[in-house]
């Protein structure tokens, strides 16, 4: 029985690494994350998107929001360390949204009170040390360093290389991409699908567009030729637990093995126990078929700076605004088992083979 068991572990990962079935192309996709770490939300999904044998991540720009630029640049670093592809660029973004700022939302909320939601404010909030004071990531430091671009200039300059190929996939502030917009409107034709997660529906909660919600209404209103949202509301049908950690773990990688301590460790922080907000985004890249109900809405961002700074505004498709060409696919409910299931077998993948003279280099 054992024998069997290990036979069918073997197939599985050979199937997984197999990539493509038929010489299909792998989906080129550029990252930007405001990774926090750790493990978490943040550098799972990059985890994800590293290990799908149908996808080809040619760079990934950091940016502030959830941890602090030195903090988010570590762990993305770290998780592609630990997932055997140094030669992905890693790219420093911006620490500072593009007007708004810390002394901005204290003052804001002195006059119309706590930002609605869960009262995470990120980097700004109590819960995460300091600037320069990193939590440590599992197996130390990483080797790896980031490229000299800018995260935004990297954006363009894979948008341009791989026109008409390439898939963003945002699950941070917007920062760097509506300065990729600014500096280069042409990628914004030649980006073929972005793939977003923030916002909200009908939950009164909010982060990623809150940080910076003159960014995200660049983003929002850009004439995108495909765009995808992953609200707040839809990955509340998720939760990351242990018991999805454990069935992962006699695979005995290097990733396992990294979010055995980080997540099932002496001092793990129970509130990385959530739900599974970027990880939700990310399958939806690798197998669309996870979402199971979407509905066409035109999607703006309130940027006043009032209460209601960073919050969505929607409208059915029926009512067109004057600012929008098309309306964005807004998931609304998800195949629960059929995600889990897709989580655990990418986590479980064995890393590939380093590739040499990568500009991820060390």
């Amino acid at each position: 029985m054992r024998s069997i068991r290990r036979f069918g572990l073997a197939l599985a990962a050979a199937v997984l690494c197999a990539g493509p079935a038929g010489g299909e192309e792998r989906i080129k996709v550029f990252i930007d994350q405001d990774t926090s770490g750790p493990g978490g939300t943040d550098a799972v999904s990059i985890a994800m998107l590293l290990l799908a044998p149908n996808v080809d991540v040619v760079g990934i720009g950091v940016v502030a929001g959830d941890a602090w630029l030195d903090q988010a640049v570590y762990h993305t670093l770290k998780i592609v360390e630990v997932c055997g592809r140094p030669e992905v660029p890693v790219a420093v973004g911006s620490e500072e949204p593009l007007l708004n700022s810390q002394e901005m939302m204290r003052r804001r909320e002195a006059l119309w009170g706590e930002k609605a939601g869960d009262g995470w404010h990120g980097a700004w909030g109590k819960e995460v040390p300091p600037k320069n004071v990193i939590p440590p990531a599992p197996g130390g430091p990483p080797k790896l360093k980031p490229v000299s671009q800018h995260a935004a200039l990297l954006l363009i300059e894979m948008a341009r290389k791989y026109p008409g190929e390439l898939v963003l996939y945002t699950a941070g502030p917007v920062t760097n991409v509506a300065l990729a917009i600014r500096l280069a409107p042409d990628i914004v034709g030649k980006i073929k699908a972005v793939y977003t997660m923030g916002g909200q529906v009908h939950v009164n909660q909010r982060f990623n567009f809150w940080w910076d919600a003159e960014a995200a209404n660049m983003h929002i209103r850009a004439p995108w030729k495909e765009k995808h949202l992953t609200p707040i509301d839809v990955c509340h049908k998720t939760r990351m637990t242990k018991e999805l950690i454990e069935r992962t773990l006699s695979a005995g990688t290097p990733l396992t093995e990294y979010l055995r301590e980080s997540y099932l460790g002496p001092k793990v922080d129970p509130g990385i126990f959530s739900y599974m907000w970027d990880e939700l985004a990310a399958a939806v890249i690798i197998d669309p078929a996870v979402i199971t109900g979407t509905e066409d809405l035109y999607l703006d961002v309130d940027y006043l700076p009032a209460g209601g700074y960073g919050k969505i505004v929607w409208t059915s498709k029926e009512m067109k605004p004057w600012f929008a060409e098309s309306p964005w696919k807004v998931q609304t409910d998800i195949d629960l088992p059929r995600f889990e299931k897709l989580f655990v077998d990418l986590v479980r993948t064995p890393p590939p083979r380093a590739t040499s003279g990568g500009r991820g280099q060390p």
